[in-house]
């Protein structure tokens, strides 16, 4: 293989008799919350043990448990969804995954949108997949912020130190794929994939390369992937200056 051009897949398939992050939330109310006819002794009416009535089991009125004053699911009372005491939902340059997010340039969304249009056409037409087999006509892939934070972290950390591979071993945000998007936040899903690829120097190119790999068009056409994160990263100090990451969850 030309070692400007360079091409690899991997494919996960994760199966749960479980649910990943499902929560009881204020709405799964029971009817002792309801009618405020509870069984405890803390003189309010719902079933938990504080001594509010706001139906979760810490003592402030907002209704999750993390023990702050504001309705989000972190740990502090600033009233965003991360961890970091700022008001922002932003990349916090002082952790060393989501500082990744900070070399991204706008500029490049452009051909993460093209991928995702060209993978929808061969999704739209149906694809032999070689050893795979060949796949019918299936539904478009969503494009999703969680995977495609993902896929953006690992095209430029690839091309940050110079290597290609799936693995990430002590990466900031994981050690392989299924990290690195549960690290992003995507953890509610039953199935997920990778393709990555680099040298390439246009979405066309590099979505016509993933087809012509068996691998690589069996993660594109699989109809139980129902979403995609599409990350794309120039750097030029890199060996293959082009880095292009596909993360699929479904």
């Amino acid at each position: 293989m030309n070692n400007a051009w360079k091409i690899a897949f991997a494919v996960a398939t994760l199966c749960f008799t479980w649910m990943i992050g499902c929560v009881t939330g204020p709405e799964a109310w029971d009817t002792d919350d309801y009618w405020g006819s509870d069984s405890d002794a803390d003189s309010d009416a719902d079933s938990d043990s504080d001594s509010d009535s706001d139906s979760d089991s810490d003592s402030d009125t907002d209704s999750d448990t993390d023990g702050d004053t504001d309705g989000d699911t972190d740990g502090d009372t600033d009233g965003d969804t991360d961890s970091d005491s700022d008001t922002d939902t932003g990349p916090d340059p002082g952790d060393p995954c989501e500082s990744l997010d900070l070399n991204f340039n706008t500029s490049w969304e452009s051909f993460e949108e093209q991928v995702l249009t060209l993978t929808n056409q061969y999704r739209a037409s149906g694809a032999n997949c070689g050893t795979y087999g060949s796949f019918g006509p299936c539904g478009p892939l969503t494009m999703q912020s969680q995977l495609r934070k993902a896929a953006r972290r690992h095209s430029w950390h690839m091309g940050d130190l110079g290597y290609f591979s799936h693995d990430s071993p002590g990466g900031p945000c994981g050690n392989d794929f299924v990290q690195r998007i549960q690290t992003a936040g995507y953890t509610s899903y039953s199935t997920a994939g990778e393709n990555i690829a680099a040298g390439q120097t246009s979405p066309s190119e590099v979505v016509s390369g993933w087809m012509a790999s068996d691998g690589h068009c069996k993660n594109i056409m699989k109809p139980e992937f129902t979403e995609i994160g599409v990350g794309y990263a120039l750097v030029p100090s890199s060996p293959y200056g082009h880095y292009w990451t596909q993360d699929f969850g479904g």
